[in-house]
């Protein structure tokens, strides 16, 4: 069950902000032609700035904390409170861990939407 939350927190990850490319109107838009590439770089580095391990891990916590009461509950019900347990815990850790990494890469995609903004951009997504 660990291998599947780290596997699960590593496919998370791999979607990380730095490949997002906002979409830009390029009429409307006040900024430079020529720069976009050299703004959008700038601008990721700063999103990678965002933490997002402590998302992650806490949520991770959180959500094993709540899996486990579910899973005892159920596994009681069924007969083996401890595979329950220990099943719900390590859903609930997956779960959490996805829903804190998944977190952590909106607020690096709001971070890059911004920052291309300030610099004249007419961010559309």
């Amino acid at each position: 069950m660990k291998k599947f939350v780290a596997l699960a927190a590593a496919f998370a990850v791999a979607g990380c902000a730095s490949g997002y490319r906002p979409v830009i109107d390029p009429y409307t838009s006040k900024a430079p032609q020529g720069y976009y590439d050299h703004d959008l770089a700038y601008c990721q580095n700063l999103a990678d700035q965002v933490p997002t391990g402590n998302e992650a891990a806490s949520n991770a916590l959180g959500g094993a904390a709540l899996g486990a009461i579910a899973g005892g509950i159920i596994g009681s019900f069924s007969g083996d409170f401890g595979k329950g347990l220990a099943a719900g815990a390590g859903i609930g850790a997956a779960t959490g861990a996805a829903r804190g990494t998944v977190s952590a890469e909106q607020e690096k995609r709001r971070v890059i939407d911004n920052c291309m903004r300030a610099r004249g951009y007419n961010v559309l997504n």
